[in-house]
């Protein structure tokens, strides 16, 4: 009979903590699954233990293998799994008798993908890592939809987190074999095609913080190699086969206002760790990445891209990097510093705080003027999609996708409101409309909308957005916003542009009716004692 739960259980030389994960298997209140053990290639006594637990229950399998690492031990695992779900446990750690039982139930509906539940760290000596704590804290609760807003404030841990099969067979999710980092693109991967996450605040999962584990000495940077494999640059090998699934699937709209965000993350990470023997290295893996996803194309404003594309390193500020042409004979300007090269020789002058001084006012005038010339572009750009426009908005004629980093279906209660005018969604394809909320850098959304033909609007709270504040302590509370603006050119605080609404109040005139409606509503807002962010303590359902 077809198991539940598949349970993953790489194994490699633990075997002072393999009883204690066992254990927690075998005595889980939910005895429908099948328990994985991969031996990868362990040099103890790891596969006695195995071998005697298997004899007790039935329901543990094993499986040996030359030693391959945790990614190809995982991925051997997914590849023998039967079951309709499936999570990972490492075999240092272990999981509350209960933890199953709990996780499965709150797969309350099909739309539910992933059930991630919270992890309680064990520190075992003091040689270890101690981590975090609000690293492994969940910043949302119950059920909440997988957008990119959402995934970016997540763990990417494999093993507090239950996982739907058909997905990772449907779309041929792995982890990355012989690198560190494998939990991100995995993840990731995983995240981007889910529908709705439920969030556990359950500590249901005991991490194992230990000197050797593999956590740790990723967590150190340790520049040896490890299961004989080198490791200088995992981030962007584990970013680049992230990419890699992005494009295979097309799901580049969904992390267009993320993206370049995690790039740089990532590769500030890599410079950071690196020997200075390790840098041009990280820098040639960089632009190849840039070049094969054409980067630089997609984000054509991103100065970082334009420069790995281009190969000219030593324009990367935090860098000190000196191509062979300017060693030879050259000038090198950091920040604070230049540098003159002759023949190899390097002859290093500190800049005086006067020129310092003068640099920044230069840097300054050239910003200014640069913002000015955006400015006309952004006019220019705006009013070229505006005459695209083949109708205007009509309530209940437009889908619109919600293009930004907070989400309408994320917290649905603080845009409910808009459920008047628009049918909501997350496909791209469904829509006929995409808007940005608030100010967003809107450029990369309106090439979007251009080259898929669709309709660009923005939006916006109006006067009263709320009704109670929009923070809540532990993690973004919303509650229903009163008004929006929905504009075809801008924002309507934006001076550098004409708005709709700007072009509305100069030419419409009020009729009795409506000024006699203004006046009303301008005494209800005063009578009630009504903000912008309003924090009178009051009953806020009354103004539903």
């Amino acid at each position: 009979m077809q198991p539940k739960l598949t349970v993953v259980v790489p194994v490699y030389n633990t075997e002072k903590y393999l009883r204690k994960c066992l254990d927690s298997l075998v005595n889980q209140t939910f005895k429908d699954i099948e328990i994985l053990c991969i031996n990868d290639g362990s040099k103890d006594n790891s596969h006695i233990i195995l071998n005697e637990y298997a004899k007790k229950d039935s329901r543990i399998k094993i499986f040996n293998k030359v030693n391959g690492g945790l990614s190809s031990a995982r991925n051997m695992g997914i590849e023998n799994a039967r079951s309709e779900y499936i999570t990972f446990l490492d075999s240092d750690d272990y999981v509350e008798n209960n933890a199953y039982e709990l996780a499965l139930s709150r797969f309350v509906n099909d739309k539910v993908d992933l059930v991630h539940f919270s992890t309680n760290l064990v520190m075992e000596e003091n040689g270890c890592e101690r981590y975090n704590q609000d690293y492994f804290q969940h910043k949302f609760r119950g059920l909440v939809k997988l957008t990119s807003y959402v995934i970016n404030y997540l763990d990417v841990c494999a093993w507090n987190k239950i996982y739907k099969l058909s997905i990772i067979n449907n779309y041929g999710i792995r982890f990355p074999e012989g690198k560190l980092y494998e939990d991100n693109p995995f993840f990731w991967s995983y995240a981007l095609v889910c529908d709705y996450a439920y969030f556990m605040p359950e500590r249901l999962h005991n991490y194992l913080s230990r000197k050797n584990s593999i956590m740790n000495l990723t967590m150190k940077v340790q520049k040896t190699k490890v299961n004989e494999l080198s490791h200088e640059y995992d981030r962007l090998l584990c970013f680049e086969e992230f990419l890699s699934f992005i494009f295979k699937w097309n799901l580049f709209y969904k992390v267009a206002l993320t993206l370049e965000k995690y790039f740089e993350k990532v590769f500030r990470d890599e410079i950071n760790h690196a020997s200075k023997k390790n840098v041009k290295n990280i820098l040639e893996k960089s632009t190849d990445i840039i070049n094969k996803f054409s980067l630089n194309k997609l984000f054509p404003l991103n100065r970082l891209f334009r420069t790995l594309s281009k190969q000219k390193y030593y324009k990367i500020e935090y860098i000190e990097f000196i191509t062979r042409k300017q060693r030879i004979f050259g000038l090198y300007r950091s920040p604070y510093r230049t540098t003159f090269c002759l023949l190899g020789i390097k002859v290093k002058k500190r800049i005086t705080k006067n020129k310092l001084d003068k640099l920044a006012i230069d840097t300054n005038n050239k910003f200014n003027h640069l913002y000015d010339e955006l400015s006309q572009l952004r006019q220019i750009i705006v009013s070229n999609v505006s005459k695209q426009k083949k109708e205007r908005f009509l309530p209940n004629k437009n889908n619109l996708i919600f293009y930004n980093q907070i989400n309408l279906n994320d917290f649905r209660y603080y845009f409910e409101n808009l459920s008047i005018v628009a049918n909501l969604t997350n496909d791209l394809d469904d829509s006929n409309s995409v808007f940005s909320f608030e100010h967003q850098n809107v450029f990369e959304i309106m090439k979007l909308a251009e080259e898929q033909n669709k309709l660009f609007y923005y939006i916006f709270t109006g006067f009263i957005s709320n009704v109670i504040p929009p923070y809540g302590t532990a993690m973004p509370i919303f509650c229903s916003c009163i008004s929006f603006v929905v504009d075809s050119q801008g924002y309507y605080n934006d001076g550098n542009v004409a708005t709709d609404l700007e072009n509305l109040l100069n030419t419409v005139q009020l009729d009795k009716n409506q000024l006699l409606r203004s006046k009303n509503v301008i005494s209800e807002i005063v009578n009630k004692k009504l903000s912008k962010y309003n924090n009178y303590n009051s009953n806020f359902n009354n103004y539903r």
